[in-house]
């Protein structure tokens, strides 16, 4: 395994916050492995259906795939009543309609994302009951029979077939429902649940026996090996595992306990790391795991738990939760879907302001926030990975990452301080890169950084500087917009000896990236042409002699 710079366990548990010693981190080339799974890349999340319906959230999906590119899309509610999939005909019986599910497929498909289908929620004409969950009133109530609820997801998935074709549905993935372990979600019980998604998932394979279906796309990864074990006695497809996780779903179930004991910042990493396992150890042990929810939703104790005014979406710290853990867990998972996308988002109203704790990489004007520029500092993590040592102790939370891509090293470098603990200071040290043999010739060498740090790259703080107004002029929205961008610097190095050195220092919750690269040969300038005289020069111009 390539090295990573990053804490042990030990080491975290063991030493507390102390000013840091400056650290060498040291870069070979020569010693590469393969190249990062990039789990976080196969999805991206937006609110709902009817949401890709707006122009403003497509043009949002659009800059994310410009900058990022993710592979698959997943959202709640196709089969909202608002799509207009269901209704009664006077006779009692059911007629289904595409229109509205086929403008939000072909958008998708447009952007270059996959749909990762949630088949959810229940359409009035089928529902058992009339609870509703959101601002938008989805129904959460079982069918009022089994065999329309088969019916339904069978239509659905044979339309899907007829007007994509099979090689592309293929690609997809049909998941059941989402949170059925909570009540807000799922009136029914976990007995009612296997039944739901034992009749969707028959559904989908009467269509065709390749077409990928799973879940229970439960909260807090609960019920997993419980749907396995199920599906395994009954006979029952599933081709996948889905689970949904919170950083501040440690204190979510009992707001009484402080963490158990557990080092504030690891609670993530260790569910992800343990649902891996529990499904190794299954009946059904070779199962994909996708987390299709997730994002920066932090918290230091049970009494800060807020799902609808956590600032943590927003602000800085959001872009080293994402650089760590999707670093430490690229071999943890499938994918990880961020929810969401962007803050043109309905769970509850629509927001106001520039930055209204809602959760999206995007603001409601399309400003991205940290999180996004953490993905896009993620996304140019590509070709085989390099060793990565240090000499020196490293602070806790924080890591480095080096891959190699033609004759550029790419390196991304993490300073988290996850809340609960004490405020750290800078990380100082240097990177020193060895030389690859390769471009033994090349005495000189660019290094171009790109910084997140508050106002240059996280645009929040700096619309906290301005007074936090919820309409912006076009000039703040100019400055914000500049302010969302990373702080970019070029240096020139040169060899010393064998290795390249560069300077580092990296605040909390900062994130950098380095690319370093041999300096091209500058351009030779072409041999002046011979001065033509002010007579050839007029008859060219005439059109009295041929050019």
């Amino acid at each position: 395994m390539i090295p990573t710079v990053q804490r042990s366990e030990t080491e975290r548990r063991n030493q507390p916050a102390k000013p840091s010693s400056p650290v060498c981190i040291l870069l070979n080339p020569e010693v590469a492995g393969r190249p990062l799974r990039r789990p976080w890349k196969n999805g991206i999340a937006v609110g709902r259906a009817h949401d890709l319906l707006r122009a403003d959230l497509c043009e949002h999906l659009r800059w994310l795939q410009q900058e990022i590119g993710f592979r698959a899309c997943r959202f709640h509610a196709v089969f909202h009543d608002e799509m207009a999939v269901a209704r009664r005909r006077s006779d009692g019986s059911l007629a289904w309609q595409w229109c509205r599910v086929d403008q939000v497929y072909d958008r998708l498909l447009g952007l270059g994302l996959k749909p990762f289908v949630e088949l959810n929620p229940m359409p009035a004409a089928l529902a058992s009951g009339s609870q509703t969950m959101f601002h938008y009133a989805m129904n959460v109530t079982p069918p009022r029979s089994w065999r329309e609820w088969h019916d339904l997801v069978r239509a659905f998935t044979a339309h899907c077939v007829e007007r994509y074709g099979l090689p592309e549905v293929r690609q997809w993935h049909f998941e059941v429902w989402n949170e059925p372990n909570l009540p807000c979600f799922w009136t029914g019980t976990q007995e009612d649940y296997f039944q739901l998604y034992a009749h969707a998932a028959r559904a989908v394979k009467s269509v065709d026996a390749q077409l990928r279906v799973g879940g229970p796309a439960t909260a807090r990864a609960a019920w997993l090996t419980d749907l396995i074990e199920f599906c395994a006695r009954q006979g029952v497809p599933l081709d996948f595992i889905s689970t949904h996780l919170y950083p501040q779903d440690e204190f979510a179930e009992a707001r009484e306990q402080t963490a158990g004991g557990r080092e504030p910042g690891t609670f993530f990493a260790e569910q992800v790391q343990a649902v891996r396992r529990a499904i190794a150890s299954s009946v059904m042990p070779h199962l994909p795991v996708h987390w299709t929810e997730w994002n920066t939703q932090l918290a230091a104790s049970a009494a800060e738990v807020s799902w609808t005014n956590n600032r943590f979406v927003d602000s800085l710290p959001g872009a080293a939760f994402v650089v760590r853990n999707m670093t430490e867990l690229d071999e943890a998972a499938d994918s990880f879907f961020y929810w969401v996308a962007s803050d043109i988002f309905e769970e509850s109203p629509l927001p106001h302001a520039p930055f209204s704790h809602t959760y999206g990489l995007l603001t409601i004007h399309g400003i991205p926030k940290a999180t996004a520029n953490a993905f896009r500092l993620l996304e140019r993590m590509r070709g085989p990975r390099i060793a990565v040592e240090h000499t020196g102790p490293i602070p806790t939370f924080c890591g480095a990452v080096a891959t190699r891509e033609g004759e550029s090293i790419q390196v991304l470098l993490w300073h988290d301080v996850p809340p609960g603990r004490a405020a750290a200071p800078t990380w100082r040290g240097v990177l020193k890169l060895a030389r690859p043999r390769d471009s033994a010739g090349a005495d000189q060498w660019v290094a171009t950084t790109s910084h997140i740090r508050s106002g240059a790259g996280s645009a929040f703080e700096a619309w906290e500087a301005l007074g936090r107004p919820e309409t912006l002029s076009p000039v703040q929205l100019k400055y914000l917009r500049q302010c969302a961008e990373p702080a970019m610097e070029s240096h020139l190095l040169k060899v010393h000896g064998t290795y390249l050195e560069f300077p580092l220092a990296l605040a909390a919750h900062e994130v950098l990236h380095v690319e370093f690269r041999p300096q091209a040969a500058a351009a030779e300038d072409r041999a002046p042409a011979e001065a033509a005289s002010r007579e050839e020069l007029e008859a060219r111009l005439s059109g009295k002699t041929n050019l």
